[in-house]
């Protein structure tokens, strides 16, 4: 039996219209909207508390996300944009 998986997919901009008081970013519209009120992505920031919550309880497993998610969560574990 193998270790068991993670399968991590982060939405990049999940949650940006409701931190600014829209009801989602479910068009370009909304989300243009959302970002001209200020919205900033917060998903991969997100992403990475719960990672580091798994951390000590993730003893023997193997996570794996796309390539671009794995990037977006290093960018934010360094501060970098």
């Amino acid at each position: 039996m193998g270790r068991p998986t993670l399968g991590l997919i982060v939405n990049p901009i999940a949650g940006m219209g409701g931190s600014v008081g829209l009801k989602g970013t479910d068009t370009a519209a909304i989300l243009s909207e959302a970002r001209a009120r200020g919205a900033e992505p917060q998903a991969a920031q997100r992403a990475k508390v719960v990672l580091d919550a798994l951390a000590s309880a993730r003893r023997g497993l193997e996570a794996t996300a796309p390539r671009a998610t794995w990037r977006r969560l290093s960018t934010t574990a360094t501060g970098c944009p």
